[in-house]
């Protein structure tokens, strides 16, 4: 099943397929790139799509928020 970036969550990254994308340059604090890199570790992703799936999931709480 093909998942598009903006619905991934950190539950699809096992069963995902690449997406249209567009670059994004951000500066992180190191301990925030080495927590997304150990969660990337762990769920045998890439970091790309962990830091995706983390937005997406931030950005659905967010707006059930307001």
């Amino acid at each position: 099943m093909a998942t598009e970036r903006s619905k991934l969550r950190l539950a699809d990254l096992k069963a995902r397929t690449p997406a249209a994308s567009k670059l994004m340059n951000v500066k992180l604090p190191v301990d925030t790139i080495q927590r997304i890199e150990k969660l990337a570790r762990q769920l045998k992703a890439s970091k790309t799509s962990v830091i995706v799936a983390l937005l997406n999931e931030g950005l659905a709480l967010a707006q059930k928020k307001r």
